[in-house]
């Protein structure tokens, strides 16, 4: 019965139906790991398993609404329901049957959240507690640096983000507390200020997004009694994106898990590249180390990508010395050769990309198309962007502009860090919690401390129901869209974004979620508002980081500024180690194209390139005297500075 409804390859149907004992699955790139993990699942609750007796956790929004809506949608036993308070954080409310059960599926973060509101006490907070995010954390720290007098103001000014990343590092069991106490005078200091921080996020009744994980692990070490009622309570730990954990998540995967076998994990060595952010490889390699009776299932089959883009990929990242082995196959066609071009610089790889665009998406050529983007090709939004480093999309969106092709760009300035959304969440933090110190001198600052007086005032009466009523009691109070039409040359856009934040608060129903689930967004939730303004109806060009397009894909991708010294990034180059993370990135945006995929490059061709095998790409240089690009061996075709 599950088989047929989630359809699934022999591979696949292995690593659902394993025994109860550790699983781990090695999933390639595009060999639908979201499928098994969700089969798996499923199995387990139609095989006896209580849903509410299972927690699922990933690390994106997207895959665990994707997740939630595949379980959902199968209709496993009678027991499942979009049942809101059961459901992940990380979608938005829908109907409401609270008699049935629904296991827990959301990230790390979502995950960590509810467990703080349960036991917030034991850490002297209440179950109100804000969730502060960077710039929230950045802005006491800065007030400490000028407590301890140090340096100068501008020297504080620079220093307490340098700080704030420390404290993010500790947090995080990338580096421990007693390995600064005899450190650099920096470390030192950070060590100073984090313990004034921490006193100052508990006075403020406030988590940091770093909380979120690590105050559970506090939690589950420090108390057994509640470490064992969780325990007792979630018997079935499933994890996507394995390769992703970082020490303190890994903690909290072996606390809770304890000595049970009840773990099905997810993932691939060959995609891990969020070192940066602290995620442990080692974690994934030592799966079997941890659990030495693990059954091991290998996804090898890729469903996504034309057979020449699987095996250049394949090609590439067997280069890499540290991971598990695998052959990634397809029985898909084996479509047009990997496509490299070389440029003179980035406005002239700009203008290439532009232009293959517009003959996708437009058509002057070909009587069966028309001139309207989206019924060319492809549509806009089957086609991407992508690139190393954010800088690199300035020519790229400022060529898109000049040639009229509209598009979005994921990862510039969030919704939600726009100023006058960021103070209208400021006066619902401060509703809900009026001890939030931090939302306070926000209002008091930006809006004057009568207006603040007066909107505080409103509160006393304490008659609002949901957050649509209690953003409007800020606005009328404080005359707040007056202040936006008086102080800025773009109020209406100011004054749009607020309309859609109430939009959006209108589908919750109590303020603790609605607060919750906007600080848990991420830069893939919120493209900017080139897309929505233009109103493109879905048909715009993705641009982003290689980084944000992990887990998404799209029939046709550019990857931009295949240089050395880009890709991989200068940084790591002398390192072995990441140069081998910075094949891996290359390898993921590869495995984003479904059907074509095209490489550029200026300047100095990337290593990786000449790791491709020829007959797999076409080559083109649009430089004035390039050479032939096919005539040359491979040490003549590509440059490494190694």
């Amino acid at each position: 019965m599950w088989g047929m409804k989630f359809n699934l390859n022999p591979q696949q149907k292995l690593a659902v139906q394993a025994a109860d004992k550790p699983l781990l699955i090695v999933a390639g790139a595009g060999t639908g790991k979201t499928r098994t993990l969700t089969g798996r699942l499923a199995y387990l609750m139609e095989n006896g398993v209580s849903p509410n007796r299972i927690v699922a956790m990933t690390f994106t929004n997207k895959a665990a609404k994707e997740m939630a809506g595949r379980v959902h949608n199968a209709k496993i036993a009678n027991t499942l329901c979009e049942c809101r308070e059961n459901f992940s954080h990380n979608s938005r409310p829908v109907s409401h049957h609270s008699h049935y059960a629904f296991p827990f599926i959301g990230t790390f973060h979502s995950f960590g959240a509810r467990i703080l509101r349960a036991e917030a006490e034991l850490l002297g907070r209440n179950g109100n507690f804000v969730i502060f995010d960077n710039s929230d954390s950045l802005q006491i720290v800065k007030k400490l640096f000028k407590s301890e007098s140090f340096r100068n103001k501008d020297s504080d000014y620079s220093g307490a983000a340098e700080i704030c990343r420390k404290i993010s590092r500790i947090k995080n069991g990338i580096v421990s507390l007693g390995s600064m106490k005899n450190s650099s005078p920096e470390d030192i200091l950070a060590l100073k200020i984090f313990r004034r921080y921490e006193k100052e996020l508990q006075k403020n009744n406030a988590f940091d997004f770093d909380d979120l994980i690590e105050k559970v692990v506090k939690i589950f070490r420090e108390n057994s009694k509640v470490l064992e009622k969780y325990r007792g309570r979630f018997h079935h730990i499933l994890i996507d994106e394995y390769q992703d954990l970082n020490n303190k998540q890994y903690e909290l995967v072996k606390l809770l898990v304890g000595a049970s076998s009840r773990i099905s994990v997810v993932g691939d060595d060959q995609q891990m590249i969020y070192s940066f952010r602290g995620s442990n490889f080692q974690i994934f390699l030592d799966f079997e180390k941890d659990w030495p009776d693990a059954n091991v299932v290998l996804l090898e089959e890729n469903y996504r990508s034309a057979a020449k883009i699987v095996k250049a990929a394949s090609a590439l990242i067997a280069n890499n010395e540290n991971q598990k082995p695998k052959t990634l196959w397809t029985k898909k066609e084996d479509g047009a050769p990997v496509k490299i071009v070389e440029t003179s610089d980035e406005e002239s790889e700009a203008d290439w990309i532009a232009e293959q665009i517009q003959i996708m998406t437009n058509d002057n050529n070909d009587d069966n198309k028309t001139s309207v983007i989206g019924h060319g090709r492809h549509h806009g939004a089957n086609v991407a962007v992508l690139y190393r480093t954010n800088a690199q999309s300035r020519a790229i969106e400022q060529t898109l502009i000049e040639r009229g092709i509209p598009y979005q760009i994921f990862g510039g300035l969030r919704f939600y860090e726009r100023k006058e959304i960021k103070d209208v969440v400021a006066a619902l933090r401060y509703a809900q919690n009026p001890n939030d110190e931090i939302s306070r001198e926000r209002l008091e600052k930006n809006i004057a401390k009568g207006r603040f007086s007066r909107f505080r005032e409103s509160l006393d009466g304490d008659n609002f129901s949901s957050p649509t009523e209690l953003i409007r009691d800020f606005l009328d109070s404080t005359d707040y869209l007056e202040l936006v039409g008086r102080n800025f040359l773009n109020a209406d856009e100011r004054r749009e974004n607020i309309a859609e934040l109430l939009h959006f608060a209108s589908e919750f129903k109590d303020l603790p979620s609605f607060l919750e689930q906007i600080t848990l967004l991420q830069p893939t939730d919120s493209p900017s508002q080139v897309f929505r303004k233009k109103n493109l109806g879905g048909q715009a060009v993705s641009l982003m980081t290689i980084h944000l397009a992990k887990g998404l894909e799209f029939d046709s991708v550019f990857l931009a500024g295949c240089n050395e010294g880009l890709l991989p990034h200068n940084r790591s180059l002398g390192n072995g180690t990441e140069t081998e993370e910075e094949r891996r990135l290359m390898y993921v945006a590869m495995t984003r194209a479904k059907e074509e995929l095209f490489i550029s490059f200026y300047d100095i061709p990337s290593r990786f390139l000449g790791e491709l095998p020829q007959e797999l790409v076409e080559f083109e240089s649009l430089v004035s005297g390039g050479k032939d690009f096919s005539d040359l061996d491979s040490e003549e075709r590509y440059i490494t500075l190694d």
